[in-house]
Parts: structure tokens; C-alpha cells; sequence
């Protein structure tokens, strides 16, 4: 038989009674002899008294993503504090404190569900930029795990899906609780924004939006016919009973949104989860931010800052693509070595600035007179290197001759056929001997 509760004074009792938290004693065997009315109506069972404590509490381990998780045995431990979950349709955080009282221990339950999904968001935000920082995910996998995340910690979220705007449109890039095939849809802008529906202004400020059963159906049916027969195949249109939108919102443009549902309830999220919600958007727009910042610094890394052109190493990273391309096609590869005559004299005479602008406008007539296809890369000072799948050496001296006729300055080229044995030092070797030799035939010619 399980120690009789402790008897109390009944100011204590009466004051115990009416505090806002869970209040529960425990005997010396940890079973429960006494529990105030907000731990019976917190307990789901009408009759807890003898019954353990951790019948309904789980101890968070170790390795959660919060600081002072609870012991396996915390009902049996002296004083301490730390975090208890309890289980049902949406998890349930609780802040536990353990005192002794009277031959037992008196367990305070002090719910912190909301302050401990914001530290799951913020979380999760550390180990996706991590992700991103370090390159070990793809962009899609990153953001499925703040989807997965998002699912498992807003509260009343079954499933979910994000979506990226792409070239007008909003891909689907991640899913969960609907069909595999969802990810291969997409939905136009203005059909997002009107299933959206509260406005441009909400919409570029990031703000969720709830919407229910049987106005999701109503909505899907009025703005979005054309894709109705794909949502109800693959999105469980006819089952969502509540859903959440929110906008990804990157530096003050609509990037993507976040898309969380309900498949039970119509009152499956509260206010809370909306703020959580948008908690995690905001994860999605760092995600993305990160991405693209990445992206930005590679870029500048492989381009020549004057020009905009690809720099040496561009030139060193898509030579052997380009080369084994040609040979799995069986196409020739050739590249031009380019030079341009007189850059130290404009330099002299009008100023850096003037070789400058020289060297803009050699880098926009190369692009503007070559193939979409070419490449082209300036390597270091007055130099630049071009290459051109399928264009074969006999057709090199009338690509030069349209360069010359469009340019106001002399330019000397080399070219040179590359082989399946040549790397590209040697080829940009060769091709150096026949563009000097391009130049002392353009000097004595003006000589002469």
C-alpha cells in the first residue's frame, strides 16, 4: 500500500489548491499520495493515487536539444530541476521541480511547452546552417529538416510541405504526410498569393495564415480549379481540416512558403502555433539566405571582378568538364588564347582608367561575338582565354576576324585544337606560341 498523504495544515492545502501549477506528492516508493485539482485535470487517468508518477511523464534523455533534461529515475532522486515530456497528440513540455516534504517529495510541474519548441526552432536553426555552412546537405535536404522539425514541434501540425519560388512559379521541394509525388508540382505566384488570401501586405511581411474546413475546399475550388484533380491526388485536399501558410520572406521579397497541416481537427492550431509557425519560416528564410550567400561568395570567387568574366581558376575548374564532354561526343574542343596589343600605352597616355574601359569593352565584343555556348575567361592583366565546344580550327580565323572588326583596339589570338592527352597548361602553352606568333605578324604588318 502506497504511504497515506501528508496531512496538512488546511491554509497550506487551500493555498496549494489554488496555485496555477501542477502539484503533485510523491511517497518515499515515488507513487503518488496527493495531487492538487491542475495536476488531476493534467493527469489522464480519475483515479492517479498509488500509480507512478512516470506512468504519464517521460524524462527528456541526455541528448535532447534542451539544457537540463531529468534523470531516467528523477522520481526517485533528491531535490533537482529539469524537463519531463508527456505524450499524446501534440508533446507536452514540463519543467519539474523536486523538494522533500513530509517522509516524500512534492513535484511541481510547470509547463513550458511553448518556450521549448521556440529552443527546438532555434535549434534547428543551428544545425541547418550548420549543414549549409559546412556543405555536408543539399538545399532540399536542409529544408526537409526544418519541415520534419516544424511538423514535430508546432503544435496541432500532422503534416506539412514548403515550397521555392522558381522562375514564377512555387515548387514543391519538401513534404510530409502526403503523397511522394507532391514534390514534382508546382503552383503559379498569383494562385499562391490568392490561396494565401490575406492580402500583398501580410503576404510580404511574412504573416501566417489559418485557414480551415470547409474554406480550404471553397478556396482550392474558386482560385486554383485547373490544379484541383493534383491536390486531391497527391495533397489530401478533401481531408485537410485545418492549414497554416506562411510566407518565406527574404529581404523583403516572397521567397517560398511554409505549409503546415491538420487532417483531424478544425481547431488544431492555436495562436501559439502560428507564432511558432513563422518561427520557422523565418528558419527557412536563414536557410535560404545562407544559400544564396554562398552562392554570391562562390561566384565572386570564380569571377574576375573587373570584367565579370570567369578568373584563371573558373578557367582551371571547367576545362576538363568541358574537355570530357567534347570527347564523350565526339565533338572538337578548341581553345583561343587572346591578347590585346597596347594596353601598357593606354595605360601611360590616358590613364588606368582608360586600359580599364579597354578591357570592359574586349570582354563584352568576346561574349557578344561568340556562340551562347562558348566560354570565355580573362587569366590575368591583357589576357583572355576562350573555349568552344564544336567549333573546329578552320573556322578560328573568322571568329578573330569578327572580334577585330567590332573591337577599336588591336587584338592578337592563338588557337590550338586540344587533344585527349593535353592538359591545360599545355594547351594554354601552345596556344601562347601561336598568339605571339599572331602578334609579330600584326607588328610587322603595321610596320610595313
Amino acid at each position: 500500500m502506497s504511504t497515506p498523504a501528508p496531512s496538512l495544515e488546511p491554509e497550506t492545502l487551500n493555498w496549494l489548491n489554488q496555485l496555477p501549477e501542477a502539484l503533485v506528492w510523491l511517497d518515499e516508493k515515488g507513487q503518488i499520495g496527493w495531487c492538487n485539482p491542475v495536476a488531476k485535470a493534467l493527469i489522464p487517468d480519475p483515479n492517479p493515487l498509488g500509480k507512478r508518477l512516470e506512468n504519464w511523464f517521460q524524462s527528456v534523455a541526455y541528448e535532447s536539444r534542451m539544457p537540463e533534461p531529468m534523470d531516467a529515475a528523477w522520481w526517485q532522486n533528491n531535490t533537482q530541476r529539469g524537463l519531463v515530456g508527456m505524450a499524446g497528440k501534440q508533446w507536452r513540455w514540463f519543467q519539474v521541480s523536486l523538494a522533500p516534504y513530509k517522509a516524500g517529495r512534492l513535484c511541481v510541474l510547470s509547463e513550458v511547452t511553448r518556450e521549448y519548441n521556440q529552443a527546438l526552432a532555434y535549434h534547428s536553426s543551428l544545425e541547418v546552417l550548420s549543414g549549409l555552412l559546412t556543405q555536408e546537405e543539399k538545399l532540399e535536404e536542409l529544408l526537409m529538416r526544418v519541415l520534419r522539425t516544424a511538423v514535430e514541434v508546432v503544435p496541432g501540425a500532422e503534416a506539412g510541405s514548403l515550397t521555392l519560388l522558381e522562375n514564377g512559379e512555387f515548387r514543391f521541394v519538401a513534404q510530409i504526410g502526403f503523397e511522394e509525388s507532391l514534390i514534382e508540382h508546382s503552383i503559379s505566384y498569383q494562385h499562391e498569393l490568392t490561396w494565401y488570401g490575406q492580402g500583398e501586405k501580410d503576404w510580404l511581411l511574412g504573416k501566417p495564415r489559418l485557414l480551415v474546413s470547409p474554406y480550404i475546399q471553397e478556396r482550392t475550388r474558386e482560385h486554383i480549379s485547373h490544379e484541383l484533380d493534383m491536390f486531391k491526388q497527391v495533397g489530401k485536399l478533401e481531408e485537410l481540416k485545418a492549414t497554416v501558410t506562411v510566407p518565406i520572406v527574404l529581404q523583403s521579397r516572397v521567397m517560398g512558403t511554409l505549409n503546415l497541416d491538420s487532417l483531424t481537427s478544425t481547431e488544431a492550431f492555436s495562436p501559439e502555433s502560428l507564432a511558432i509557425a513563422q518561427t520557422f519560416a523565418l528558419q527557412a528564410a536563414t536557410v535560404l539566405y545562407g544559400l544564396l550567400t554562398r552562392r554570391n561568395l562562390s561566384e565572386l570567387a570564380l569571377s574576375d571582378a573587373l570584367t565579370g568574366l570567369g578568373n584563371r581558376h573558373a578557367l582551371e575548374m571547367n576545362f576538363p568538364k568541358l574537355k570530357a564532354q567534347a570527347e564523350r561526343l565526339d565533338l572538337p574542343l578548341t581553345l583561343i588564347y587572346w591578347d590585346m596589343d597596347g594596353l601598357k600605352q593606354i595605360n601611360d597616355q590616358y590613364g588606368h582608367a582608360a586600359g580599364d574601359q579597354a578591357l570592359k569593352i574586349l570582354a563584352t565584343t568576346l561574349k557578344s561575338v561568340f556562340r551562347q555556348e562558348d566560354q570565355v575567361f580573362r587569366i590575368g592583366g591583357d589576357e583572355f582565354i576562350s573555349l568552344h565546344l564544336g567549333l573546329p580550327l578552320s573556322e578560328v580565323p573568322e571568329m578573330v576576324r569578327r572580334v577585330r572588326s567590332a573591337i577599336h583596339v588591336e587584338v592578337s589570338a592563338g588557337a590550338v585544337a586540344i587533344t585527349p592527352l593535353q592538359n591545360l597548361q599545355a594547351a594554354l602553352g601552345q596556344a601562347d606560341q601561336a598568339m605571339y606568333k599572331d602578334k609579330r605578324r600584326v607588328r610587322n604588318s603595321l610596320e610595313l
